[in-house]
């Protein structure tokens, strides 16, 4: 029997200095847990726990954590400290862009604190046009690395470049090309980058996509990511399996507090997260609350998909509802594929 495992995030940073191209980050209005709700995450936590469903990920966000007004406020809290404690491993959403040496220091210490005796891994919203800067992706090597060096307590997993895909316009002015698609597939090259790890987001999943034009801006950046994507396994021969199509490492469920309310999202691709109301849990915050709700989801979509032009004949109908995609569809009035799966089934290799 296949493992459960959670993502939960914590949606409660506010103020970002920085201002990326495309970023569709809540950066002030998240909400931090009262008394009440701390109690009831808690309580939802172990239960999962102890009904089958390991707490693997908590991620801390949404914005950049050094430059987030409430920044001492989190890092220092013993609420989010015992919190922290339930899952294997904690995300810090951080960018790496201080120019102060001690505001480093000061993190890692603080974090040290916050995560004794357990794993951490960096987000760093990241550039394209930098793939090929040395320099910049050094620099942030050398500064996390200084973080670390005051985290003892503390076991480094991974660290992520994370690119915002639909931002990422790259025009080589000398050759009168654009290089976009070039530069990004390089991310797939490991020797590039070491132990940075690269990945893509559709930074509009965060927008209403009901209104058309999010909508329209959304469905045709899925449908090219598929290509990117494609693209990048044919190139470097990345071999796919059902595994990667199905909920992977922490991806089984992904669930976010948010303004008060948990949202459940199965989902899609890397980083997507959207806050339409059909992804809400508007069921108890438990287990047996989290399930019915997840399993009315299944419902709806396979009703959806079993209908859809795209979608009726497709062996991933399956996989797709589990993940959120025809939930995504049906916010996006579309029957147009927008799975990363479809245009690789060919090479999908079904073994469990």
């Amino acid at each position: 029997m296949q493992t459960t495992l959670i993502d939960f995030t914590l949606e409660i940073t506010n103020g970002c200095q920085f201002n990326c191209t495309g970023c569709n980050v809540d950066k002030e209005g998240n909400s931090y847990p009262s008394e009440e709700e701390f109690d009831r995450l808690e309580l939802l936590v172990d239960e999962l726990n102890n009904n089958g469903f390991p707490a693997m990920n908590l991620a801390i966000g949404p914005t950049d954590i050094m430059t987030s007004f409430n920044k001492d406020k989190i890092l220092l809290s013993e609420r989010i400290k015992f919190f922290s404690q339930k899952f294997m491993k904690t995300a810090i959403n951080c960018a790496f862009l201080d120019p102060f040496e001690e505001n480093y220091i000061k993190l890692g210490k603080q974090l040290n604190w916050l995560l004794a005796g357990k794993m951490v891994k960096f987000v760093i919203p990241f550039e394209a046009f930098h793939i090929d800067n040395a320099t910049y992706i050094n620099k942030i090597r050398r500064r996390r690395d200084l973080v670390l060096s005051y985290m003892p307590d503390v076991l480094h997993t991974k660290t992520y470049l994370i690119i915002n895909y639909e931002a990422s316009i790259i025009y080589d002015r000398e050759f009168n090309k654009n290089i976009t698609e070039e530069l990004i597939l390089k991310m797939y090259d490991e020797k590039l980058f070491g132990d940075l790890h690269l990945d893509l987001i559709l930074g509009s999943s965060r927008t209403n996509l009901r209104e058309q034009l999010n909508s329209e801006k959304f469905i045709q950046s899925a449908k090219k990511l598929k290509t990117v994507k494609a693209s990048a396994r044919e190139k470097y021969g990345i071999k796919v399996d059902i595994a990667e199509i199905k909920n992977s490492e922490g991806r089984d469920w992904d669930i976010f507090y948010k303004g008060g309310k948990l949202y459940l999202m199965p989902f899609i691709l890397e980083g997507l997260a959207n806050f339409d109301e059909v992804f809400e849990v508007k069921t108890d915050w438990t287990v047996e609350g989290l399930y019915n709700s997840y399993n009315q989801s299944l419902i709806d979509q396979y009703d959806f998909a079993y209908n859809a032009r795209e979608c009726k004949n497709c062996q991933l109908i399956a996989q797709c509802s589990e993940r959120g995609v025809h939930s995504l569809m049906q916010i996006l009035n579309t029957e147009d594929c927008i799975s990363p799966a479809k245009d690789i089934e060919h090479n999908i290799s079904w073994t469990l």
